[in-house]
């Protein structure tokens, strides 16, 4: 069965699996690599080490090149938003990471010179700015380090795209990381002129855009052999970044498709056909390039909406440690299905904010913190506890649009914990189905590169498959949760006021 190879340069490794045309993930390997953190908040990795460690992956799938020579493609995708000057000669400047905040003033004088000329930067590129905005960072790099911008040769925008620059295939940027950078217009998803003038970059500088979910960028030439331990004329496919790469392998690309994260932070990340919306709010809108399970071409393609939360897991870790002695995950659960046959399925009565670590959806509040409403004399540690993973539950819910049906994919850790996805299910009044997505990035590449290839395939998102877990909501309980809602919704507003009170 003819193969894919697929790379994913993630945050902190490269995981690299060959992946037939039938679906079967027949090996994998990864190899890891260091950041270099400031104590100014510098955030930066070598792209040397992304180049290193993918080969290291790949030479464990393919010990020689000649191994290669029946493989279909390379497929990539990565860690998006970095800024990566690539330069001339053999000394490669360090890679400035989506993790890296030392543009914090920049940001706001990009803000204020684009105000000046009448644009909204947060409208404008479809989300809020911060420091991790590319945009930021090169006005930034362009004082710190002017003789570094000078030497610049082409900018790309995270380790897949140096990767193919390294291939000698030019510079190139996929729709989903562009969107992540601040520099994309995203109402013509092209680069836009005005903010890339306000910081510095020169248009010149900027990658080429791919238009599809999976776009052939060329074939391999001689130098792949010595880079990768690959043959030369093998078709080099660009995936979406690591956002979209995920959301094709866990549920595909068609509008309408969704799923949850419940991981040490949480989100939701939903397919919209529709461009973002023109109020920017506090979830992040992401291109997604066109492809056979969404619409559009040229240009134009579905949207990729995260609403992130900064506490998921962690606000369950910090309640097992505070409320339940450290219970182990396992003994809580325990707990929980004790209380569950004694009290039945639904609200406990309590209202939980998980926020304890600010928070980035439903509202974007750093300074925001957790908080529990309706505890009276027969309130015990397990009630506190459930409310904690009730108030998850809801923040994921919010933003819903009417009553929804279809089932909701869940991945992450926080799946393991059986009454908790009943929770889940019981609060957004969807059938929740878990998904092993550890592999998801992988299985999105494959996605894509079949596509873009023509290929005929088996390939399919994990939530297609059947060896996941389902569970039903309660419909008593899951009404009751609905009527809740609202009132979850505003103890934001009056935790956030209560907290404003207490800094003056």
């Amino acid at each position: 069965m003819p193969s894919l190879l697929c790379l994913d340069l993630g945050t902190s490794a490269a995981k690299a699996a060959l992946i037939d045309l039938d679906g079967t993930s027949r090996v994998q390997a990864s190899s890891e690599y260091p950041t270099r953190r400031t104590d100014d908040g510098g955030a930066e990795q070598d792209p040397g080490d992304w180049v290193r460690a993918a080969r290291a992956a790949i030479s464990r799938l393919l010990p020689s090149p000649s191994d290669g020579e029946g493989l279909l493609a390379l497929s990539l995708t990565g860690q998006m938003q970095d800024l990566v000057l690539e330069t001339e000669g053999d000394t490669e400047p360090p890679a400035i990471l989506y993790s890296d905040t030392r543009a914090g003033a920049e940001v706001e004088e990009l803000r204020a010179q684009l105000m000046a000329e009448g644009l909204a930067w947060d409208e404008l590129t479809g989300n809020l700015q911060d420091a991790s905005s590319c945009a930021a960072m090169f006005r930034r790099l362009a004082r710190v380090d002017p003789p570094l911008v000078r030497r610049a040769r082409q900018v790309v925008l995270g380790p897949a795209g140096h990767l193919v620059h390294r291939l000698g295939l030019g510079a190139w940027c996929d729709p989903t990381t562009a969107a992540a950078t601040g520099l994309l217009d995203s109402r013509t998803r092209t680069w836009s002129a005005p903010v890339a003038r306000a910081a510095g970059l020169a248009a010149s500088l900027l990658p080429a855009l791919t238009h599809r979910a999976g776009q052939i960028l060329g074939r391999t030439g001689a130098s792949a052999a010595a880079l990768l331990g690959l043959p030369a004329g093998l078709p080099v496919v660009l995936a979406p970044g690591d956002a979209g790469a995920t959301t094709l392998g866990i549920v595909g690309l068609t509008p309408g498709e969704d799923y949850a994260y419940l991981g040490t932070s949480g989100w939701r990340a939903a397919v919209l056909s529709e461009a973002p919306p023109p109020q920017v709010g506090t979830s992040h809108h992401l291109a997604l390039g066109a492809s056979d399970h969404g619409v559009g071409d040229h240009g134009a393609g579905p949207t990729l909406r995260i609403s992130a939360l900064l506490a998921a897991g962690a606000a369950a870790d910090w309640a097992r440690e505070a409320l339940l002695d450290g219970a182990t995950p396992d003994a809580a659960d325990a707990l929980l299905e004790e209380r569950e046959h004694r009290h039945g399925r639904g609200p406990t009565g309590l209202l939980a904010l998980p926020s304890i670590l600010g928070e980035r959806y439903p509202v974007r509040d750093a300074d925001l913190r957790g908080a529990v409403i309706g505890i009276g004399p027969q309130t015990r540690a397990i009630d506190l506890y459930a409310a904690m993973l009730e108030g998850v539950a809801h923040a994921l819910a919010h933003g819903d649009d009417g009553e929804i049906t279809r089932p909701l994919a869940i991945t992450g850790g926080g799946t393991a914990s059986q009454p908790w996805l009943r929770i889940i299910a019981d609060v957004t009044g969807r059938p929740v189905r878990t998904v092993d997505g550890a592999d998801a990035a992988l299985v999105g590449c494959a996605l894509a590169a079949a596509d873009a290839l023509g290929r005929e395939h088996r390939i399919r998102p994990l939530a297609a498959r059947a060896d996941g877990r389902s569970i039903v909501p309660d419909p008593a309980a899951a009404a009751a949760h609905r009527a809740l809602r609202p009132a979850h919704r505003a103890l934001y507003t009056a935790v956030a006021e209560v907290g404003g009170l207490q800094r003056r």
